[in-house]
């Protein structure tokens, strides 16, 4: 589960603020087709930052930390875990075996390749770029 409750209300907000596709304009791995340029236009579409999943729902996806609470106590340091320049945006699994980023990821630095919505949920991805020509 995300361990949102680690960020402040506003680190979550500017993390979505700034992973919507219309502030962020083109990101590499991501083509969003015509029929969605609307909601993308309106800022309505977030991203995964990792298999580059694309949906309006925010319900898919969570803030979590770019660099692990883990990483933090082995170098000894507490003083920027829960800053909001530790964010990233990551597809999250609504049930069980969809093996979204963040659940993937768990307390490592990275998701596994292979995971993410973006494998899992093709059909309710809006990002229309295969799979195999993403930066993942």
């Amino acid at each position: 589960m995300a361990r949102q409750g680690n960020f402040a209300d506003y680190s979550r907000e500017s993390a979505y603020e700034h992973n919507r596709l219309a502030n962020v304009g083109s990101v590499s791995g991501v083509w969003i087709s015509e029929e969605h340029q609307g909601a993308r236009l309106r800022g309505e579409i977030y991203y995964c930052e990792n298999c580059k999943f694309c949906h309006t729902d925010r319900q898919y996806f969570d803030v979590d930390h770019l660099v692990p609470l883990a990483e933090f106590r082995a170098s000894g340091s507490q003083s920027a875990p829960h800053i909001a320049l530790n964010t990233q945006v990551l597809c999250k699994s609504l049930k069980k075996g969809d093996g979204g980023c963040n659940q993937r990821k768990g307390s490592r630095l990275h998701p596994p390749r292979g995971a993410g919505l973006a494998f899992s949920c093709p059909d309710i991805d809006m990002n229309c770029m295969p799979l195999h020509l993403r930066n993942l």
